[in-house]
């Protein structure tokens, strides 16, 4: 997940004082797991591109992920990996991935919209299913639940692969359209809950819904980010193009796909898992 840098920063003036007082954290603060059976966990993700952290995505169709576009840029292989209760149960390549265009900004510019849509090879296995897009941006001061495979533990990859989730508070929207989420309070003490490595495409719910997809955590650059804000990429918005993505991509898919199940261990799909990767069976 990058660290938001001065191109692609907000203007978080409000929050100055959040940064100023920032001391370095070696975990994420806040937040707890998902329990089996949770919507959170039926609808969520492992984005594998030979990163070491991994990203996050969310099922939203039958073989539809919404991730953040920085997760697959310039990838030669994108995996999405099914997973329970901290182990891998199953994988499916991605056959289409398709970027955000971008919006049209001040001065001929294209303001970058971090949202990708992934088309997977195959279905989901039992027990997984897509999570709705929602209809309405939360408004400043309401609160939503992002979720995510990334670190616990900065200094321990292998802390990664449990999907948690924490509730934070909007504070506010950029121009550009980035929404920043972070509890203040805790923020001006020096630390709060927040994304870290890993977290990047994972969803922001409100009300059941996927309403963003996380983008980027600002903080001192010591803690990589994290513990600070997160920041998320409205989807609401660009429903519309969402649709589209995912029409195109199934119209290119393999037809009469089968469900996804756990590959042989040599298999292409297993290659370049990030190495806190459990499977159920087999090694990797």
């Amino acid at each position: 997940m990058p660290v938001v840098s001065p191109a692609r920063s907000l203007v978080l003036g409000a929050m100055a004082a959040a940064f100023a007082a920032a001391t370095p954290a070696n975990a994420i603060i806040g937040g707890q797991a998902v329990p089996p059976g949770d919507a959170l966990a039926r609808s969520s993700v492992l984005i594998v591109t030979g990163d070491a952290n991994g990203c996050t995505g969310t099922l939203i169709g039958r073989r539809t992920v919404l991730t953040a576009a920085h997760c697959v840029a310039g990838a030669r292989l994108a995996v999405v990996a099914f997973i329970r209760q901290g182990r891998i149960v199953a994988l499916t390549p991605v056959v289409a991935a398709a970027g955000h265009p971008g919006v049209n900004a001040q001065g001929g510019r294209t303001a970058p919209i971090d949202v990708a849509v992934l088309t997977m090879r195959d279905l989901p296995p039992a027990g997984f299913g897509p999570a709705p897009i929602g209809t309405r941006d939360p408004a400043p001061g309401s609160r939503v639940t992002i979720a995510g495979f990334g670190r616990q533990q900065l200094d321990n990859m292998r802390s990664a692969g449990e999907l948690r989730r924490v509730v934070l508070p909007v504070l506010q929207r950029s121009p550009s359209g980035y929404t920043a989420l972070g509890d203040l309070q805790r923020l001006s003490r020096g630390f709060g809950p927040s994304a870290c490595q890993g977290d990047s495409g994972g969803p922001a719910m409100a009300g059941g819904s996927v309403v963003g997809v996380v983008s980027l955590v600002s903080g001192p650059p010591e803690t990589r980010g994290c513990g600070s804000l997160t920041v998320a990429m409205p989807v609401v918005g660009i429903a519309g193009w969402i649709r589209g993505a995912m029409a195109n991509g199934e119209a290119v898919a393999p037809p009469n796909p089968v469900v996804a199940t756990l590959p042989p261990p040599r298999a292409p799909e297993r290659q370049g898992l990030p190495p806190w990767a459990r499977l159920d069976r087999g090694g990797n």
